[in-house]
């Protein structure tokens, strides 16, 4: 702390005895004390002991620092106090000037209370020439506010001002000495006019004041975002709630005009300089800097022209200036009354541009971080001026109002003439349309559609409008009028909103394309915008930097993909009526299966990783179109858009995949699906058409298990359309392919089970990019029930000798059972299978009572097997061929892992439930039934030590007086091979 070294000493040193008592003084007499710097213990203790202390020590101090006979002084003298309380009262006792004394108007302060809304005669008068006959002028600045000049000279910088007591600088809170203060500790005022000239600041001009200087502009320095009526409500009396907003910067933009700011802040520490001469401060900003000195005068409508920060509109920043105090204290003690007192003897205030973080200087957000970081004012202060001095653009804090205030951006756009097709941010709808959606919409069915669109020139042009929510007035709706036809192969939509450039030569202004200000003038071709020096900047997407009069208007483009473009609220629409020829499916909003009716299909993204979503749009003449991303339908996790319904029994479907664009990986995937359900890892079975490797019929034969090609073939690899179908008849499906949708080839067949046979049946069409949307046209889909007759049942009864090893249904000669090493080995005709409405397998199997509660566990430890192979756990009604049954064990075929089943009648069909995937074909399964018919399934991996439930279908099978519990092998077809080897299979009574 800097220290005089002009200070005076002055002591009469009485010797005495010194005491061995802390609390008693060491020294006599009476002292001054006169310094520069601050008042506190660090200052006070070195300047007591370089001019009293030291100097004066003598023996009787022996032992005793300096600070120890300050605080011994201070504790003895009267009144009696401490370093803390005796600096704290010479600040709190500091006289200050009123602020009345300034403009010498009333003691009420009516008059700075005009002032400081922006209305007082400082403010709305402007010096002119016409009031006097002479021509002299009159309302000259210079002379009404004279008397600003002479508190400036004079008290502003050497004695302290008071801080006006008006709402505009007190808010909720108050100081530690009880006074009104701002909430932010700072305070900030805003003008939007300029009332005098030749001071090199605003546009007044001095050679036609009384016309140019009746509303010119104070120099700019920031961008005004919107004035929340209600903040300055005890300042204004305005009793209107919501926002005002002013889009856009300057006239340029079409926004506010210039708008100037300058603030001040201070510590929360009453003692501080900053907070003691804020009053100082405040009037050097307002009244002389910018009024006496700059003419900066008059508010923003809605808010006052100066106030507490909280109270201030939105802007993205503002100008700052801090003082610089140098104070000369007088500390006097007198021995002959004990009496000490301190006052500030004198003032030295400086007003400087503030030092602000991060090198930024004249910057109130700045200054605040720097008083942040030393910590005067606390990070919520800090905070809440960021919120209205946003240190960036205007988008952010626009954007946290509105989601405060429940409010949102939107265009209320003439549905009978205009359908969303694309968009970003508040003006996004839905996700836009891919190619074929949009080309179809604009140059086949919009209002202005062309009749010829080989003609040249085309008799009608159809539009495309764009809204813009915070675009200058000029570009908040644009009207492109298309001159040419678009070649089949080039995305106009995507062209106009994902990419800066002029789609290959296709979308050029003036050839292909012009722009205007109407829907009207698009229609009729009038009025069309000009460009800057003839010039359309294709890097400015869909404007070009274009306006109605040619001049160059920025910062009004935006790329939809991009995550800070100039303008993030957009949308564009092309004349053809909403709902009229194209409309669009509604996504179902969860993953649930749901019931839907015979033609009721839904749209669902399906999966974790589909970050654009995906949508389908059906169109009048039968065309089905889909948008879809995800990352891929393969290995056990699919992410894909699917358009689909939920049907039971068998089907034969086609479709003609008319066209796939916007394709960037040759993995891309769209086709018909027949699915279990909607998780990320079920089964399923698709016919597909690649982006690039051609045809493909792929499965996963269950839940969690990896996906595997059922047939490969590449006829044409990098074909766009092709006919596809799929037949399922109860557990095959077979995939055809056709040029023409007439003559089919076969692509595979697989054996597939769904649990009940309820399964999904749609289309898919996955982009293999999470971050980018496939488009594609499906035509002519077309879904029939699929009939065909089934096999009569066959019935025996079970054995009236009972022999644990038998054959169910068709014999089976060469089944070789080992009970020592609980193998079960068959090296041919292993049964027809335990499936459909006739079972023919090997069965190890124990009689139980009906009614007996039990529970049997097997642990399978290798499997290996035909396509149709399967062991498990089975209970069952008797040992007929068509008895009813459950049944839980292991499918081998593509490693499907666990799979139930069950027949709930004799006779019936079997119905596989549920499957999930194990490591190897190894698991433990587990059949636990209370003896009236309720059952349960559970199964664990190997490596696993928790039992896991798993869906039994039906589990309310009644049976007869004795049931029989064992274990089922088949080998599900003649001339099969099974080798099921288990370590461990009980039955527990429960």
């Amino acid at each position: 702390m800097k220290i005089s070294s002009r200070a005076l000493a002055y002591i009469s040193i009485l010797a005495g005895a010194s005491s061995t008592a802390a609390a008693e003084k060491c020294l006599s007499g009476s002292f001054i004390l006169e310094y520069e710097g601050d008042c506190d213990r660090e200052t006070l203790v070195e300047v007591f002991n370089d001019q009293v202390f030291g100097p004066a020590k003598s023996s009787a101090c022996d032992g005793v620092t300096a600070e120890e006979e300050l605080v011994a002084q201070l504790a003895a003298a009267v009144p009696s106090t401490t370093i803390e309380e005796f600096c704290a009262n010479i600040y709190k006792s500091q006289p200050e000037v009123p602020f009345t004394d300034i403009l010498k108007k009333d003691e009420n302060m009516t008059y700075e209370k005009a002032f400081f809304l922006g209305h007082s005669s400082l403010q709305e008068e402007v010096e002119t020439t016409y009031e006097t006959s002479d021509g002299s002028a009159t309302s000259v600045l210079k002379e009404d506010g004279e008397l600003v000049r002479a508190h400036y000279q004079g008290s502003a910088q050497f004695k302290k001002t008071e801080w006006p007591k008006l709402p505009n600088f007190a808010s909720s809170g108050t100081d530690s000495h009880g006074q009104p203060t701002c909430t932010t500790s700072a305070a900030m005022c805003c003008w939007t006019k300029d009332r005098q000239a030749a001071d090199n600041n605003g546009n007044c001009n001095r050679n036609t004041y009384s016309e140019n200087c009746v509303d010119s502009n104070p120099g700019d320095n920031t961008d005004l975002c919107f004035v929340d009526l209600e903040r300055g409500e005890a300042s204004t009396g305005n009793q209107q709630t919501g926002i005002v907003g002013f889009p856009g910067d300057q006239n340029r933009d079409g926004g506010e005009g210039a708008i100037h700011c300058h603030g001040l802040a201070w510590a929360n520490d009453v003692d501080d300089s900053s907070a003691r001469y804020k009053g100082n401060n405040l009037f050097f900003v307002s009244m002389y800097d910018h009024m006496y000195q700059r003419g900066y005068v008059e508010n923003v409508p809605g808010a006052p022209m100066c106030g507490c920060v909280e109270q201030m509109p939105t802007v993205t920043r503002s100008d700052c200036t801090e003082i610089d105090a140098t104070e000369r204290f007088k500390i006097t003690y007198d021995s002959t009354t004990n009496e000490i007192e301190g006052r500030i003897a004198l003032v030295d205030i400086n007003f400087n541009a503030c030092q602000g973080i991060n090198h930024r200087n004249n910057d109130l957000w700045a200054y605040m971080g720097r008083l942040f970081y030393e910590g005067k004012i606390k990070n919520t202060q800090w905070g809440e001026a960021g919120r209205i001095i946003t240190n960036s653009d205007c988008k952010a804090a626009v954007r946290a109002q509105y989601d405060e205030m429940g409010l949102g951006y939107g265009y209320d756009y003439d549905m009978s003439t205009f359908t969303f097709v694309a968009g970003r941010g508040e003006l996004k709808l839905t996700e836009k349309f891919g190619h074929q959606a949009f080309a179809t919409s604009m140059f086949d069915h919009s209002l202005t559609a062309p009749s010829d669109i080989n003609a040249v020139p085309f008799d009608k042009n159809p539009i495309l409008m764009r809204a813009c929510a915070e675009c200058s007035d000029t570009h908040k709706r644009v009207f492109y009028r298309r001159l040419t036809k678009m070649p089949d192969d080039k995305d106009l939509l995507y062209c106009i909103t994902e990419t800066r450039g002029d789609c290959g030569g296709f979308n050029v202004w003036n050839k292909d394309f012009t722009l205007h200000s109407t829907y009207e003038d698009a229609v009729n071709g009038d009025n069309a915008w000009s460009c800057p020096n003839n010039v359309f900047n294709y890097g400015a997407p869909f404007d070009g930097e274009c306006s109605p009069s040619g001049a160059r208007v920025r910062n009004q483009w935006t790329v939809l993909h991009w995550s800070t473009p100039p303008q993030y609220n957009v949308g564009y629409y092309v004349n053809m009526p909403e709902g009229t020829f194209i409309t669009e499916v509604e996504p179902v909003s969860d993953s649930t299966l749901r019931s839907q009716g015979e033609d009721d299909f839904v749209s669902e993204d399906v999966g974790n990783d589909v970050r654009i979503g995906g949508r389908v749009r059906l169109d009048e003449d039968g065309k089905i179109y889909i948008t879809g991303s995800g990352a891929n339908i393969w290995h056990n996790n699919d992410d894909f858009q699917y358009y689909y319904k939920e049907v039971t029994g068998d089907f034969d479907i086609t479709v003609n995949v008319a066209s796939f664009d916007n394709i960037v990986n040759s993995n891309a995937k769209a086709g018909i699906m027949l699915r279990a359900s909607t998780d990320h890892d079920s089964e399923y079975a698709q016919a597909i058409l690649s982006g690039g490797k051609g045809l493909r019929f792929q499965s996963r034969s269950s839940k969690g298990n990896w996906s595997y090609n059922a047939g490969t073939f590449d006829p044409n690899p990098h074909r766009t359309n092709v006919w596809l179908r799929l037949v399922k008849q109860m557990t095959t499906i077979d995939m055809y392919w056709s040029e023409d949708g007439k003559d089919w080839t076969q692509g595979g067949s697989i054996t597939m089970f769904y649990p009940d046979d309820t399964f999904l049946l749609g289309l898919a069409v996955c982009s293999h990019d999470a971050n980018w949307q496939s488009e594609v046209t499906f035509d002519n889909f077309v879904v029939k029930s699929y009939n065909f007759p089934s096999a009569a049942p066959s019935i025996s009864d079970a054995p009236t000798s009972w022999d644990p090893n038998m054959y169910v249904g068709e014999t089976q000669e060469n089944v070789e059972y080992i009970p020592g090493s609980t193998q079960v080995r068959v090296k041919n005709d292993a049964g027809s299978g335990i499936d459909g409405d006739v079972d023919s397998f090997f069965y190890h199997a124990f009689q139980r009572p009906g009614t007996s509660a039990f529970e049997a566990v097997l642990s399978v430890d290798y499997f290996y097997g035909s396509d149709g192979a399967k062991g498990g756990i089975m209970v069952r009604d008797g040992t007929g061929a068509s008895a009813k049954n459950t049944f839980i064990g292991i499918y081998p075929r593509d490693n499907t892992g666990v799979v139930t089943q069950s027949r709930s009648t004799e006779g019936g069909d079997t119905v596989r439930h549920k499957s999930m995937y194990v490591p190897n074909n190894k698991a433990f399964v587990k059949l636990s039934y209370d003896g009236s018919g309720a059952m349960v399934a559970q199964y664990k991996a190997v490596e696993s030590d928790e039992w896991e439930d798993i869906d039994l279908g039906r589990n309310d099978l009644t049976f007869g007086d004795k049931v029989t519990v064992g274990v089922a092998v088949t080998g599900g077809g003649y001339d099969s091979y099974v080798d099921f080897r288990y370590s461990k299979f009980e039955i527990t009574d429960l």
